[in-house]
């Protein structure tokens, strides 16, 4: 990336040697230790819920409702099912 100004540009790396060279140490002892670091941007999907739970409940909830209702009520099954007994 071109910098306009040069000498702000090295202003700017006096400024953050230090935080700079943390990093750099960092990310050595994480290399001889065996671990990977590695600069990623986190996954926006892994902290939201799934959005269909709820959905799916309530979906469960009215089909035995449903089931329940019939079977208390005494209805009889459909001509197809009465055929096979």
């Amino acid at each position: 990336m071109p910098y306009r100004n040069p000498e702000r540009k090295r202003q700017w790396e006096r400024e953050h040697r230090e935080t700079r060279n943390a990093i750099r140490r960092m990310q050595r002892l994480h290399a001889r230790s065996g671990h990977v670091f590695q600069k990623t941007a986190p996954d926006p999907c892994s902290d939201q819920n799934p959005r269909g739970t709820w959905k799916t409940i309530l979906g469960w909830a009215i089909g035995i409702g449903v089931v329940l209702l019939a079977a208390i009520a005494g209805t009889d099954p459909p001509p197809s099912l009465q055929a096979q007994r």
